[in-house]
């Protein structure tokens, strides 16, 4: 009787963990059809609770439905933007509002957090004068911006277009600002509607993407990539190294200023924020967390 009876608990133990192996499938009916189809929509994303051998045996209070799917990686890009590279595509979006330097950038500033917002000059070297600490008593604390160069290459002479976005800003607060998300741009051509320009991505993680932070120092996009340093004796140089920090761009350049290595003499220096209103928090104006520059 004994044996009969490990029998039938080795047989009912079977059958359960047979049941719960096999997936269970979801079976809709459409209003429409006939027969029972599998619905790709709502069935696809989620499924009958079943739980395992040891549920089925001792059955307790289970959710009627458990959650199967989960968020696209578009669909996070779209809402998280900023936690991915830098996207190539330009926007079309446009603000009646921009003034001429908004207009000029816009198209680079899609997927970013300053994409549709109104955009402001916080500092403008020729107006608020060309020394770090000018510059980050108008920058400092506002959030996502966007430098704006122009000048003429030392080696021969072209006058270019360069800068580069930083998302989490500057605060003087000392140390680096990490963002996979920040990027660089230079004018590589001109056609008859305008500058075109070429984007170069963040390589190599977030780390360093800002690498200076300190209310002495002026901008630094990577440790070489683009510095715009603000130090007395060279207000208005700036100088290059891709590669290191920064992507090289299709054309393999060494330096945002051409292969030719060389500085950048300045003309003009501009910094755009995002305008906010006086109630609403501005992302990154304040401290933020690098585990990643060492």
């Amino acid at each position: 009787k004994m044996s009969t009876f490990l029998q039938v608990v080795v047989l009912v133990l079977f059958y359960l963990t047979l049941t719960t192996i096999v997936p269970s499938k979801c079976l809709c009916f459409s209003p429409q059809i006939s027969n029972p189809t599998r619905s790709s929509s709502k069935c696809s994303t989620s499924r009958r609770y079943s739980g395992g051998w040891f549920e089925r045996l001792f059955p307790t209070a289970a959710p009627d439905v458990v959650e199967t799917s989960s968020p696209s990686v578009d669909a996070r890009q779209i809402q998280f933007p900023e936690q991915y590279p830098a996207t190539y595509e330009l926007s079309n979006v446009s603000i009646p509002s921009d003034g001429r330097e908004a207009r000029m950038i816009r198209p680079l500033l899609k997927q970013t957090q300053l994409q549709d917002r109104k955009l402001q000059v916080a500092y403008n070297a020729q107006q608020h004068g060309w020394d770090a600490r000018s510059f980050h008593r108008r920058v400092d604390g506002k959030g996502a911006s966007i430098v704006v160069a122009t000048g003429k290459t030392t080696t021969d002479g072209r006058s270019i277009v360069v800068g580069g976005y930083n998302p989490k800003g500057w605060s003087s607060l000392g140390g680096a600002r990490p963002s996979v998300a920040a990027f660089l741009f230079y004018s590589n051509s001109k056609n008859p509607t305008g500058l075109v320009f070429q984007k170069m991505r963040k390589v190599g993680g977030g780390g360093l993407a800002c690498a200076k932070d300190d209310f002495d120092f002026g901008i630094a996009f990577g440790p070489d990539a683009l510095l715009f340093p603000l130090q007395p004796g060279k207000e208005r140089v700036a100088t290059s190294k891709l590669g290191n920090y920064y992507e090289r761009g299709p054309e393999q350049l060494s330096s945002l200023f051409g292969n030719n290595g060389g500085e950048l003499r300045l003309e003009s220096l501009k910094v755009l924020v995002g305008v906010y209103k006086d109630n609403e928090e501005i992302p990154y104006s304040g401290a933020v967390l690098d585990m990643t520059s060492g």
